[in-house]
């Protein structure tokens, strides 16, 4: 072997860069090892370690306060306070450091999400929820605490289009929102509201996104989850009591987090006015992802759905349930539907939701019958992949084609699946019941190396998993004009 291909081989990467850039997000939220550094990590820390720094901080200034009474040793009052500036040093820097590390992850995750236009951000939000879910295998070992890491941007992304749909439809009422109305024009060139956008409002709700339940890395959540050794499951389906004891907890040291761990973050200048502007503003922010945190904890005003409705979606498509079932999860749509039909949500909202989501997932394989040249029905199908958001019809996603002949193809092209030749409803199946269950055994150990010939309970398969497809870097390129 050549010196030059040694060294392309070591270089290479499995993945694209976009597809990289997404991976190392994740491990910026929610790691899969301890010690990289993130903003779980930096929650882990603030819940266990922080309150003995702040009590340490609270009996030097005791000490101090006693001494100064009793007007007595002048050293040891001094040498107290240098210790206790000490320890206020250190917990306002790994204040600004938490603030600093998830302020971070939101312009990164902008910079995957959002695009110079309407439409390009649109796209650059499918892709990366479809890049998501496409690191997902189903119910496979160890699925329930990828998906739980996978989770917090994933309902980030949501939230942002969801609050880019209000604006659209000219449904806002909230105040601090109604500061940012003008949102949308941002991409008409107009800087000045690009950054007061993305600093005001996108990174709040990126934030209260990612934090929303932060308080289960608090001690008590844990243990509550895992057990005093660690020998629970924590994905188990827990009893009504403990199920209460969990949320509680969970509000109670998510509030504490957002009130105490984070805050605003550090002016950099000299200009007084200019600081107060900044501390001002970064406060209202603060302010604002504690008021939606709490409303989706307990739901008064309406402004919590915002973070709610993407919540209840994720737990369906990215759930950690036991009995999980991608069959399920085009099911993500139709909770929200009767949640807004009984009241618990705001239908408006709801339907705005639905608009962008449609039935199926970003991510989602979807096997459909082909057409030929004069538009009749093939007698075959074929795989593609959920791709773009905004359907003109829920139940009629866009997707780009995977396969030609039940062979994977890299280069397919951008297709509307219409209902009538998706085979994820059962009424279609039945055209195709010639294939033969030797012929599609074939075809399906094909497509996937996971695929066990004993689960074919169907002549044709309402969905596919594209995985596989998506593992090679070649075929992570489904977002392009196809």
């Amino acid at each position: 072997m050549s010196k030059k291909n040694t060294v392309s081989k070591k270089v290479e990467s499995p993945d694209n860069i976009y597809t990289q850039q997404v991976k190392n997000l994740v491990d910026l939220v929610y790691p899969q090892d301890a010690g990289l550094g993130s903003v779980y990590e930096d929650a882990r820390h603030f819940f266990s370690v922080t309150p003995s720094l702040e009590d340490h901080a609270h009996d030097l200034k005791m000490q101090i306060n006693s001494l100064r009474q009793t007007q007595k040793a002048p050293e040891k009052v001094e040498q107290l306070k240098q210790k206790l500036k000490k320890a206020q040093l250190k917990l306002e820097e790994e204040r600004l450091n938490r603030v600093s590390r998830v302020h971070d992850v939101a312009y990164k995750l902008l910079n995957l999400c959002e695009g110079d236009s309407y439409e390009e951000t649109q796209l650059l939000s499918a892709k990366f929820l479809g890049t998501i879910m496409l690191q997902t295998r189903g119910k496979v070992t160890g699925f329930q605490r990828l998906h739980q890491r996978l989770k917090p941007l994933y309902k980030a992304v949501l939230t942002l289009r969801l609050t880019d749909k209000m604006f659209q439809e000219q449904t806002v009422k909230n105040p601090y929102l109604l500061k940012h109305k003008d949102a949308l024009s941002r991409f008409d060139g107009n800087r000045e509201v690009l950054e007061k956008w993305r600093a005001g409002l996108a990174v709040p709700l990126i934030c209260a996104s990612i934090l929303q339940d932060i308080g289960l890395q608090s001690i008590e959540a844990l243990v509550l989850l895992r057990g005093e050794d660690k020998e629970l499951d924590e994905f188990r389906v827990l009893e009504a009591e403990k199920r209460k004891a969990l949320l509680k907890y969970n509000y109670q040291y998510t509030m504490d987090y957002l009130k105490k761990g984070l805050g605003i973050p550090k002016y950099i200048g000299n200009d007084k006015d200019e600081r107060d502007e900044f501390v001002t503003f970064h406060k209202a922010a603060s302010q604002f992802v504690q008021v939606i945190a709490k409303d989706a904890f307990v739901s008064k005003s309406g402004l919590g759905e915002l973070l709610k409705i993407p919540q209840i979606y994720t737990s369906i498509v990215l759930s950690t349930k036991p009995d999980y079932s991608r069959k399920e999860l085009p099911k993500g749509y139709l909770l929200i539907e009767q949640l807004a039909r009984k009241g618990v949500l705001n239908e408006k909202l709801a339907e705005a939701f639905i608009k962008i989501v449609g039935y199926f997932p970003q991510g989602f394989g979807i096997t459909f019958i082909p057409v030929n040249e004069r538009g009749e029905e093939k007698n075959q199908y074929e795989c593609a992949i959920v791709n773009r958001l905004n359907p003109k019809h829920p139940a009629e996603p866009k997707c780009r084609v995977a396969t030609r002949n039940l062979t994977y193809i890299a280069s397919g092209s951008d297709e509307v699946v219409t209902r009538a030749r998706n085979l994820f409803f059962a009424a279609n199946q039945k055209k195709l019941m010639r294939i033969g269950k030797d012929r599609l055994i074939e075809i399906m150990s094909q497509l996937s190396k996971d695929f066990d010939p004993e689960d074919v309970d169907q002549l044709v398969p309402p969905f596919w998993e594209p995985n596989d497809f998506f593992s090679f870097k070649k075929n992570q390129n489904m977002w392009n004009k196809g």
